[in-house]
């Protein structure tokens, strides 16, 4: 029998073997019998205070098992239109406002129950997170610097500039470039921003490093960026030859112009957070009568996945662990399989049994181990490639089909869904231990109707995989 027909005749017995062993979690009741509830509360999860921008979750507290709800934000008692998810990131039109949500739940044979949120404080202004400025160029007499700005959140309305010499702010000079005058040899010049938007306070952000005036470098090159621009691989930036040389070099990186936090030597690993970013680097230097430099590197293409990567050749062959050039290193890896076709792999032994094997649709994963003997996947499978945290994030919600990796993928706490995507279709669904077959599995559960789950604290769960049901956050 072909690997992949096999494969489709054991998942489908197993998942006969498990409807019959789960239960489920409430037997129905009678039409009049009404839902076990408690009023729900409200976490402004991003910021301590409410405010413009920051998003608000409405916590379901405890209710029957297998309810599933719908939401509906007031702002002053007066509901807030199309604000009916489970969270909520308040905008100019509720500053001042007092917040409620309102919980529906409903779950078949049971009596709909409605139950209102106490009110938040009154909603404040938002607030911008914005890195400090940088002044890049060569600070000699008659030169040209430009401000750059990193990247704000949320991305101010306007932006104005404001440059300083010594500490005092120099008249006029409100623009994103500066020219550098003669009287102001050995002198310090910085610039901050100010930034405005709706309801939010405005910001003078933090000045930036300040830059010394000094004599003209006869050489002061751009920095480059060489090494492989994937996840994984290690970028150089190379300053050049500068003349004459400065006493000091110092670098930080950027992804998408925002500053790489601890990114400030002149090597920087890729890391998943990196994936289909563009990068950056400001190289500064100080020489005493020269003054301080800051130049800027050309923009990377955007970093692609890692080169650490494998797919089945056309004869469906297993695939041998650890050979050389074309064996499998043995790591973790994720593929993206379209959204109806089906991906199997295998870990085999060496006489050629397998060890743990999968079937699904959707985003897959899992691990190869040093230990196993061979792979063997399907062309549904597509591109392996190996996996780092960071390169995939859906937050608080999962597609119908995939695997997950719990606190990257997806937040820690309980997720519900309103059942099978497709009518008379079980969803089942797997917790994991790792990512490496059905020996990590801790359990596993069918669902014909609205579920919640708990995916819980930082214990031993490490993966969460679905068939058939799009799960969402409530609590």
């Amino acid at each position: 029998m072909h690997p992949v027909v096999r494969r489709f005749s054991r998942a489908l017995a197993s998942a006969a073997a498990v409807a019959l062993l789960v239960t489920p979690a409430v037997a129905f009741a009678a039409p009049d019998v009404p839902l076990e509830s408690s009023t729900p509360t409200i976490d402004p999860n991003i910021s301590e205070l409410v405010q413009v921008g920051a998003t608000l979750k409405a916590h379901a507290g405890t209710w029957t098992s297998g309810t599933t709800f719908t939401y509906q934000w007031y702002a002053d008692g007066v509901p807030i239109s199309g604000a009916t998810e489970f969270d909520f990131r308040p905008t100019v039109a509720e500053r001042a406002k007092r917040l409620t949500v309102r919980l529906e739940g409903s779950r078949e044979g049971y009596t709909s129950v409605s139950r209102t949120s106490g009110p938040t404080d009154a909603v404040e202004w938002g607030r911008f997170s914005q890195a400090p400025p940088r002044i890049l160029g060569v600070a000699t007499p008659g030169a040209t610097l430009t401000a750059f700005r990193p990247s704000a959140v949320p991305a101010p309305d306007s932006v104005e500039y404001r440059w300083w010499l010594d500490g005092e702010r120099i008249r006029g000079a409100t623009r994103t470039t500066l020219t550098v005058r003669p009287e102001w040899r050995g002198r310090a010049l910085s610039v901050r921003v100010y930034l405005t938007k709706p309801g939010y306070l405005g910001r003078l952000v933090p000045p930036s490093a300040g830059v010394r005036v000094g004599g003209a470098y006869s050489k002061s090159p751009a920095p480059v960026i060489s090494g492989t621009k994937r996840v994984g691989s290690t970028l150089t930036v190379t300053r050049g030859t500068w003349s004459p040389t400065p006493s000091s070099f110092s670098f930080q990186w950027y992804a998408d112009g925002r500053p790489i936090s601890g990114a400030t030597t002149s090597k920087y690993t890729l890391t998943g957070a990196d994936y289909k970013k563009q990068i950056t680097v400001i190289v500064r230097t100080y020489r005493a009568g020269y003054g301080t430099v800051a130049r800027r590197s050309a923009a990377t293409n955007e970093v692609l996945a890692s080169a650490v990567r494998w797919q089945a050749d056309d004869l469906g062959e297993p695939i041998y662990v650890g050979e050389e050039p074309t064996g499998v290193v043995p790591t973790t890896y994720i593929a993206q399989s379209g959204p109806t076709s089906v991906c199997v792999w295998e870990r085999r032994r060496s006489d050629g049994t397998e060890i743990a094997q999968d079937v699904g649709s959707g985003q897959r994963m899992f691990t190869v181990l040093p230990i196993d003997y061979s792979v063997y996947t399907n062309h549904q499978c597509g591109v392996w490639i190996k996996y780092y945290p960071g390169m995939v994030r859906t937050s608080h919600s999962t597609a119908p089909d995939g695997v997950y990796v719990l606190g990257d993928h997806l937040e820690r706490g309980t997720y519900s869904t309103t059942g099978p995507v497709v009518a008379g279709e079980p969803c089942t669904y797997t917790f994991y231990e790792g990512f490496y077959g059905e020996p990590a599995v801790v359990s596993r559960g069918v669902v014909t109707e609205p579920t919640s789950i708990r995916l819980g604290g930082s214990g031993h769960l490490a993966g969460f995989a679905t068939t058939g049901c799009s799960w969402q956050w409530i609590d």
